[in-house]
């Protein structure tokens, strides 16, 4: 295991690591995740983690990685927004009420069509608060 740093926001540098060290997973944990700041800065917000999200996808597809590189794309609860029922399920429908949600709701939405469109082995997690009751 090598963890391997690059910046979201720069397309050829992603795709000059993806092409140097060919891996078999990425797990993009990458985000400007803070909900109030993404309000103060949307663009930016977006640019990192839904484009960001989509540069990984691309390097991939431009590499000729789709069976080779398994791709896991981190989400979160905020996709839920103002949640419709408790607890949420996978067929809960998403209301994302900040730029942050909006942005990794594009992160999930391109992961899904990288995947069918693809072939890319490329998959959501969305991740929920670490302790609660139900943990």
């Amino acid at each position: 295991f090598h963890l391997h740093y690059g910046d979201l926001t720069d397309a050829s540098n992603l795709t000059r690591i993806l092409q140097e060290v060919q891996p078999d997973e990425v797990y993009n944990l990458g985000a400007m995740s803070h909900v109030a700041v993404s309000f103060e800065s949307p663009e930016y917000t977006a640019d990192v983690d839904a484009m960001g999200t989509l540069r990984l996808l691309e390097a991939i597809r431009f590499l000729g990685l789709e069976k080779k590189t398994r791709f896991y794309q981190a989400s979160t609860s905020e996709l839920y927004g103002l949640v419709q029922e408790i607890p949420q399920k996978e067929t809960t429908p998403f209301y994302p009420r900040s730029p942050y949600a909006v942005a990794k709701l594009y992160a999930y939405w391109i992961t899904v069509n990288y995947r069918e469109s693809y072939g890319i082995y490329a998959c959501n997690g969305i991740l929920f608060n670490h302790e609660s009751p139900r943990r």
